[in-house]
C-alpha cells in the first residue's frame, strides 16, 4: 500500500484497494458503537454488499482514501469527497473511523487535510457533510475543522429505534482561505 497525499503523526491517508476496503468497512460498518448515529450499521453488511461499496467509491463521482496506521499498515478507516458536483463545484465529506482513533484528534486533522484537498487540487468551492444533532463529538471535530453549521434536517435519520435530527454543515473556500 503506497502512501499518497498526506501523513499526519502516525496515521496517514492512501488510495484504497478493494480487498482491504471490503474487510476494513465490513469491520467498521457492523461496529455498533462506530455506527450508532449512522445509517450505516441499520443492518449487518456482508462482503456483497461492501463490495458494491467500493465499487461506487472508485467510479470517478467520489475521492476516497483509506486511514492507515503508517507502522502496523493497517486500515483504521476511510475518508472521501462524495458525490463531487463539477459544474457548482462542490461535494459531500464523509468520514468512518474505527473507535480507537476517537477522542486523539485525528479525525479532525484528517477533515482539515481533506478541506484543503477539495480547494488546492480539486478547485472546489464548497465542501457539506450531514451530521446526527447527538453527535457532539463529531460536531466539535467538524467545527474545529473549519465547518459552519448552516441548518437542521428535522427528524432526518431513523436509527435505534427513533429519528433523529442532522446537522447540515459547510466550510467555503473563502472560509479557508481566511482562516
Amino acid at each position: 500500500m503506497k502512501d499518497y497525499y498526506h501523513e499526519e503523526k502516525e496515521f496517514a491517508l492512501a488510495g484504497i484497494e478493494k480487498d482491504i476496503f471490503i474487510s476494513a468497512m465490513c469491520g467498521l460498518c457492523n461496529d455498533d458503537e462506530v455506527t450508532h448515529y449512522m445509517v450505516n450499521g441499520l443492518y449487518p453488511g456482508n462482503r456483497e454488499q461492501i463490495g458494491k461499496l467500493y465499487d461506487d467509491a472508485v467510479s470517478g463521482r467520489h475521492v476516497v482514501f483509506a486511514v492507515i496506521d503508517k507502522k502496523a499498515r493497517t486500515v483504521y478507516g476511510f475518508v472521501g469527497l462524495y458525490e463531487i458536483q463539477w459544474q457548482p463545484r462542490f461535494a459531500e465529506f464523509r468520514i468512518i473511523l474505527d473507535r480507537k482513533l476517537w477522542g486523539r484528534g485525528i479525525g479532525t486533522a484528517i477533515a482539515v487535510f481533506v478541506v484543503s484537498y477539495a480547494f488546492e487540487r480539486l478547485n472546489l468551492n464548497k465542501v457539506w457533510l450531514g451530521v446526527n444533532e447527538e453527535n457532539k463529538r463529531a460536531l466539535q471535530s467538524y467545527e474545529k475543522a473549519g465547518f459552519k453549521k448552516e441548518g437542521v434536517l428535522r427528524e432526518e435519520v431513523y436509527r435505534n429505534n427513533r429519528y433523529y435530527n442532522a446537522i447540515r454543515m459547510s466550510i467555503l473556500r473563502s472560509d479557508y482561505e481566511h482562516s
